[in-house]
């Protein structure tokens, strides 16, 4: 060990005990933990701090910092060793091709017959460039931002994308590594405020219940998420018609249909069709990925119950394509794909988007969109990496910054408020999870990630249970040790420290997967983005202030649907469950520049276009004028795809800048 006051502190926590090796027997050298420091150097000083303590007990009451530092750094250390994981029967999160019938084996038996046969996909008509390109400049280069660069490239338009984070690549990634778990903590975390890189800005959340998450990068938050690919059904754009709650969409998810079917070909979706959630339609064009174990498990309960799941359609291939290789079910999706498998957009639309003629310009920050007298758009103010105020000029500006990004980029340029909706109704989708423990091995740290297969039967609104609306359930895998560890982080220290940590392992890694319950967020006008007066980035620009809170319905609905999921897991023979609140997370942002018929009471119209400023979209996920249950990149991606078709069959008729 570096130090002598560590192996006591180290052997407290995990102690020598039912045939395994106590922390400091399995780090004789020191080598593990100096390897865990190295992999979260922000924990150095707390650390440090806790090495004098002689009763972890009360280090714990005193300074739960310098406890946390301390056993983060310890069982980090102890579970790098590979005899550990060994002894545990945890190869870590490897490589782990399918045999090609994988996916039809653990499906035997479990799915109805369909009654009519699927039509095929619709085929794609060629398109038609426009006789004049517009010159087109684009903010963000994430889901939305790259299906508008490639759809507009494509048609002739001369395309400029601004990015102000950089391109990674399958290297960078930390799935592949002995550190996986302790990166994810820190330098890979999802939260901006957390991770730190030069690349972000911070978020003020200090009135927030949720902080929200993104990521900056060639591809933007697709980096780090969970590659499911699940539309909104047809009800869902109509709740206030239907159900009495929220508010319907301008458009219709007929409308959406052939953007989506567009965009499961160009994200190389994985999946099978016949879902009956949905109306019949084009299925996915890949077949789907396996269900694994604990899919197998998970429909298993929900079959005995006659409740809904369908096996999940997932941006990651299940076959090789042009540019990324298929899915090796590491189960580390949300943090980058070390394989070069997962559809993030660097890899599905980027390349075809380039090789259109699209410019894309990284480390560039956005601080103002700039105007002329007569209320047009005519480019932007950036900031390059050497501190540079840079000008681009444009036609066409169209914002692609999620759904902080863009508001926030607005009220910088006092643009396209009116209604004074910019920044209001912000939806983050709540969510929270149900472990199910089970008395056999389930290899449950295999992916994909993003969820093998999901529920909507508890999605749409039941007024006898009191609040409106539902959710999503997905079953999830839950990684190695320390994220199966992380579980039990509330119990008492003499339960979840010493030996009682062996049993947690043994019982849990592996051998347990998660209902993640996802619930629909509803639009409210207390939920909102704004400038902060003093946090600012580092380059001087006004950070976002977030103030969001879970309303009492809301923690209705999550309460309700948590104790469904106990069914599930019960009916499907779990012998323990544990609930984890993971609702400080807010991986969806949404609906803070909605969409609207009435300027009065939206910001963008039907096609994404500023009801102010007339050659000014938006098509990010801050359109949304409801939530949905579901995850909404695929959403989001087949939106920005209809505003671009219908940006290029009425060019003619745009008004641009002198």
């Amino acid at each position: 060990m570096p130090d002598s006051r560590l192996p006591p502190l180290a052997d407290a926590l995990i102690p020598a005990a039912d045939g395994m090796p106590s922390a400091s027997e399995a780090d004789p050298t020191g080598k593990w933990a100096a390897r865990a420091l190295a992999a979260r150097p922000d924990l150095a000083a707390a650390f440090e701090r806790a090495l004098p303590a002689a009763d972890l007990e009360c280090l714990q009451r005193d300074d739960s910092e310098a406890f946390a530092a301390l056993a983060e750094i310890v069982s980090g250390a102890y579970y790098m060793n590979v005899k550990v994981r060994k002894r545990i029967g945890y190869p870590g999160q490897k490589s782990n091709p399918p045999f090609p019938d994988e996916a039809d084996y653990y499906l035997e038996g479990l799915l109805p017959e369909r009654d009519e046969p699927l039509r095929d996909p619709k085929a794609t008509a060629p398109r038609t460039k426009t006789d004049s390109p517009a010159n087109v400049l684009i903010v963000g280069a994430g889901a939305s931002g790259a299906v508008a660069a490639k759809e507009l490239a494509e048609a002739g338009f001369s395309v400029v994308c601004l990015e102000q984070g950089g391109w990674k690549n399958a290297s960078d990634f930390p799935g592949d590594k002995l550190e996986f778990e302790l990166l994810v903590g820190k330098e890979w975390n999802a939260n901006p405020n957390v991770r730190g890189w030069p690349e972000d800005y911070p978020c003020e959340t200090s009135e927030s219940e949720v902080d929200p998450v993104m990521f900056n990068a060639v591809g933007g938050s697709t980096i780090h998420f969970g590659a499911q690919w699940a539309r909104m059904r047809p009800s869902d754009f109509r709740t206030r018609s239907l159900e009495g709650v929220g508010d319907d969409w301008p458009i219709s998810y007929e409308e959406l249909l052939p953007s989506y079917e567009r965009l499961d070909v160009d994200m190389n979706v994985s999946g099978i069709g016949g879902d009956p959630a949905y109306p019949p339609g084009a299925p996915p064009p890949l077949p789907p990925l396996s269900i694994g174990k604990i899919g197998r498990k998970a429909a298993e309960g929900m079959n005995k119950l006659g409740w809904h799941w369908w096996p999940a359609a997932h941006a990651i291939p299940s076959q090789a394509t042009a540019t990324q290789a298929p899915c090796a079910r590491r189960g580390t999706c949300m943090f980058g794909c070390p394989e070069g498998a997962k559809g993030s957009t660097d890899l599905t639309i980027w390349p075809k988007a380039l090789a259109a003629g699209a410019k894309l310009v990284t480390g560039a920050r956005v601080r103002e969109i700039t105007t002329n007298g007569n209320g047009l758009a005519t480019g932007a103010l950036w900031i390059d990496r050497d501190g540079n105020e840079q000008r681009t000029e444009a036609d066409v500006v169209v914002v692609a910054a999620n759904g902080i990004g863009t508001p926030r980029l607005l009220l910088l340029s006092g643009l396209a408020n009116s209604s004074g909706l910019v920044g209001k109704r912000l939806m983050l989708h709540p969510y929270m999870s149900v472990l199910g423990l089970y008395d056999e091995d389930l290899e449950s740290w295999l992916g994909p990630w993003g969820t093998p297969l999901l529920s909507l039967q508890f999605a749409d609104t039941d007024e006898s249970r009191g609040f409106p609306r539902g959710a999503q359930w997905d079953v999830m895998p839950i990684g190695g040790p320390l994220m199966a560890l992380a579980r039990y982080d509330a119990l008492p220290f003499e339960e979840r420290w010493g030996s009682p940590i062996h049993g947690l392992v043994e019982k849990t890694l592996g051998r347990a997967f998660d209902w993640g319950i996802g619930i629909e967020d509803l639009p409210s006008e207390e939920n909102v983005v704004a400038l902060d007066r003093a946090l600012t980035d580092s380059d001087g620009i006004a950070a976002p202030r977030i103030r969001y809170r879970i309303d009492e319905e809301a923690k209705a609905n999550l309460a309700w649907q948590l104790e469904r999921a106990k069914e599930a897991h019960e009916a499907a023979g779990a012998v323990e469950t544990v609930v984890t609140d993971w609702s400080q997370w807010g991986w969806h942002l949404l609906g803070t520049c909605r969409m609207g018929d009435d300027p009065s009471a939206s910001v963008v119209d039907r096609f994404g276009r500023a009801h102010d400023v007339p050659n000014l979209y938006i098509v990010d996920g801050s359109v949304f004028v409801t939530s949905g249950p579901q995850p909404p990149t695929a959403t989001i991606a087949a939106n920005a795809h209809r505003c671009a078709e219908h940006l290029i069959q009425t060019a003619s008729l745009q008004a641009v800048p002198a």
